[in-house]
C-alpha cells in the first residue's frame, strides 16, 4: 500500500529582514505603517514571508528606512 504525501515546496517570500531594519531604527510597526503609506498588516505579511515583496514595496520601505537601492 501507498502511502500520498505531500510535499509543499518552500519559497521564499517577503523581506527576511525587514522586522530586524524596523528595530534597529528604532521604528514600531505602526510607525513604520504611518511613515510608508503600507498597511500594517502588509508590513506583517512582508516581515514574515506571507507577502510577496513587490517593486513599489522595497522602493517605499528603502526610502523610509533610509537605504540605497
Amino acid at each position: 500500500m501507498k502511502v500520498a504525501t505531500k510535499v509543499r515546496m518552500t519559497r521564499s517570500h517577503g523581506i527576511p529582514n525587514l522586522r530586524v531594519l524596523r528595530q534597529k531604527k528604532g521604528l514600531s510597526l505602526g510607525q513604520l505603517a504611518d511613515l510608508s503609506g503600507l498597511r500594517r498588516d502588509t508590513i506583517t505579511h512582508l516581515e514574515t514571508g506571507r507577502e510577496e515583496a513587490q517593486p513599489y514595496h522595497l522602493r517605499i520601505l528603502a526610502r523610509v528606512l533610509g537605504f540605497l537601492l
